[in-house]
């Protein structure tokens, strides 16, 4: 796969910062899995990246990723603290697996290695159609620099918290944990449970989140949960 080189500078200062933060908003605007509404779908991600992107915090650099290959898109407008804010397209969404779960990983892995960021550092993901209410969330990622990942174990559809089940839609763990994740877990496990099975084994630290404060629009249904 072909990917253009990084066009932003990821200032980092190995003799001042130990690890960085990214927030890596997932995109994919013609979607194969799910109802198919693009004008829907485009004003879902017009609205929730921007509500997002207010209350990130300026220490925490943004990327977005979508894959359906190179072109001209709605999503190349952002900004965030005076800069564009970058966007790599891939083309995973070609790939014929059984989950949307698995190409968001492969999404993940691309960005990872594109924009070289380190092992240590901290991803933050959060599905583009998603809003993150307030700044909550980022602060405490902010807060906590020796934590290894901050996860929501929580059931989206039972309501309840649960030790093997996870929020997908917003979580922050470091690169490592991302890479070191196989896609091929999805395939005995919902993408959900197979996140929260590889973090409770691999993450050093690890910070329960009780409140998110996301408001989540799944695909499948257009049913709207806030975690």
């Amino acid at each position: 796969m072909q990917l253009s080189r990084p066009f932003f500078n990821l200032n980092r200062n190995n003799n001042k910062v130990s690890s960085m933060i990214y927030l890596l908003i997932t995109a994919c605007i013609e979607n194969r899995i799910g109802m198919q509404e693009p004008e829907k779908r485009k004003t879902e991600y017009l609205s929730a990246i921007a509500e997002t992107l207010s209350h990130l915090p300026p220490q925490i650099i943004p990327i977005i990723v979508e894959n359906n290959g190179q072109r001209v898109t709605y999503l190349d407008n952002f900004v965030h603290n005076g800069t564009p804010v970058p966007v790599l397209y891939t083309n995973n969404n070609r790939k014929i697996y059984s989950t949307k779960g698995m190409l968001e990983l492969f999404d993940i892995k691309d960005t990872i290695h594109h924009f070289g960021i380190h092992d240590t550092d901290i991803i933050i993901k959060v599905t583009g159609r998603y809003a993150v209410q307030s700044s909550r969330f980022f602060t405490q990622v902010l807060s906590y620099p020796e934590v290894d990942a901050f996860v929501k174990f929580y059931g989206v559809c039972s309501h309840m918290f649960e030790y093997h089940e996870s929020v997908l839609g917003l979580y922050a763990v470091r690169a490592s944990l991302l890479l070191s994740w196989s896609h091929l877990t999805m395939n005995y496990h919902s993408a959900e449970t197979a996140f929260a099975i590889h973090i409770r084994k691999n993450a050093k630290q690890i910070h329960e989140i009780q409140w998110l404060d996301l408001e989540c629009t799944f695909a499948e249904d257009g049913r709207k949960l806030r975690v």
